[in-house]
C-alpha cells in the first residue's frame, strides 16, 4: 500500500468532496454545471487515449452533442436524443469528409462513441436529480439519494484499496486489472452496502429501507465494474491514468469512473421498479 499516494488521494478528496455534495443537494443549475464539466473533460480525456490506437475523435462535435444530450435530459426531454443523435453522425461525417485524417470510419464511430458514453452514462446522474420532482415527491430527495451514491462509492472504492493492499491474494481479472483482487472487491461491496444503511438511518427520505440497500447493492457491485470497464479501456490504449488532472487520482475518468455503470442501474431501478 502506497501511504503517499493514499493520503494525496485522501487530501483531494476532503477538498472536492463538500463542493460534490453540495451541488447534488441543492441540485438545479448547479449539478448541471457539475456534470456538464465531468463530461466535456472525460470527452477530451477519451480523445487523447484514443489517439494510441490512431483514431481522432472530433472533440467539437462530440462535447456538443453531449452538451445538448445532458440538457435534454436535465429539461426532461428524452425525445431530443435521436434527433441529436442523428445530427451528430452526419455532422460527423460530413467533417471526417474534409478533414484528411486517417482511418475515417474508425473516428465516426469513436466520435459518436465518446459523445454517447459520457454523455448517456454521466447524464444518468441528471435524470436521477430531477426524477423527485418529475413525480412530485421532495425535490430535495434526489440529491439525498446521490449523495448515498457517491459516499457508498468513495467508501467502497477506499475499502477495496485498504483491504485489497494487506489481505488480497487472489486476482480478480488479471489481465485487466492486476492489483485488483477478490478480498477487495468483497470487502468494498461490503462497506458499499453498510454505507447505504447508515445513509438511510441518517439522511435518506422517500425510500425504503430495501430500496436503499438496493442501491448500495448496485453502486458496491456495478460500480467496480464501472472501474475494470475503464481499465479495459486504459490498458487497451497503453495508459495508466486517463490524464493528471486531478492529483493523486488521475484524470476525470479515473475519478468517476466507478459511477459510469452504477448511476444509469440506479436511475433505472428507480424509474421502472420503484416510481
Amino acid at each position: 500500500m502506497n501511504l503517499k499516494s493514499f493520503a494525496i488521494r485522501s487530501l483531494v478528496a476532503l477538498v472536492f468532496a463538500p463542493l460534490i455534495i453540495f451541488a447534488a443537494l441543492v441540485g438545479g443549475p448547479f449539478w448541471l454545471a457539475l456534470i456538464l464539466v465531468i463530461v466535456l473533460f472525460s470527452i477530451r480525456e477519451y480523445m487523447i487515449m484514443a489517439q494510441n490506437k490512431n483514431a481522432f475523435v472530433q472533440l467539437p462535435v462530440a462535447a456538443v452533442a453531449g452538451i445538448f444530450i445532458i440538457i435534454s435530459f436535465y429539461q426532461n426531454k428524452p425525445s431530443q436524443l435521436i434527433p441529436i443523435l442523428l445530427l451528430t453522425l452526419i455532422v460527423s461525417f460530413f467533417i471526417e469528409l474534409y478533414r484528411k485524417k486517417e482511418s475515417s470510419t474508425l473516428n465516426t464511430a469513436v466520435t459518436l462513441f465518446s459523445a454517447l458514453y459520457f454523455s448517456l452514462l454521466f447524464g444518468s446522474f441528471i435524470l436521477i436529480r430531477e426524477l423527485p420532482g418529475n413525480i412530485g415527491i421532495s425535490y430535495r430527495s434526489g440529491g439525498e439519494w446521490i449523495v448515498m451514491m457517491i459516499l457508498a462509492t468513495w467508501v467502497c472504492d477506499t475499502a477495496a484499496y485498504v483491504f485489497g493492499s494487506y489481505f488480497g491474494k487472489h486476482k480478480l481479472i488479471e489481465r485487466i486489472s492486476p492489483n485488483k483482487s477478490v478480498e477487495g472487491t468483497a470487502a468494498g461491496f461490503i462497506f458499499a452496502i453498510l454505507t447505504a444503511y447508515l445513509c438511510h438511518i441518517w439522511f435518506i427520505h422517500d425510500l425504503s429501507l430495501t430500496n436503499s440497500l438496493v442501491i448500495g447493492f448496485i453502486t458496491g457491485s456495478f460500480g467496480q465494474y464501472g472501474d475494470l470497464f475503464e481499465s479495459m479501456i486504459k490498458r487497451d490504449v497503453g495508459v495508466k491514468d486517463s490524464s493528471n488532472l486531478i492529483p493523486g487520482h488521475g484524470g476525470m475518468m479515473d475519478r468517476f469512473d466507478s459511477l459510469t455503470i452504477s448511476a444509469p442501474l440506479v436511475f433505472l431501478y428507480l424509474k421502472f421498479l420503484v416510481f
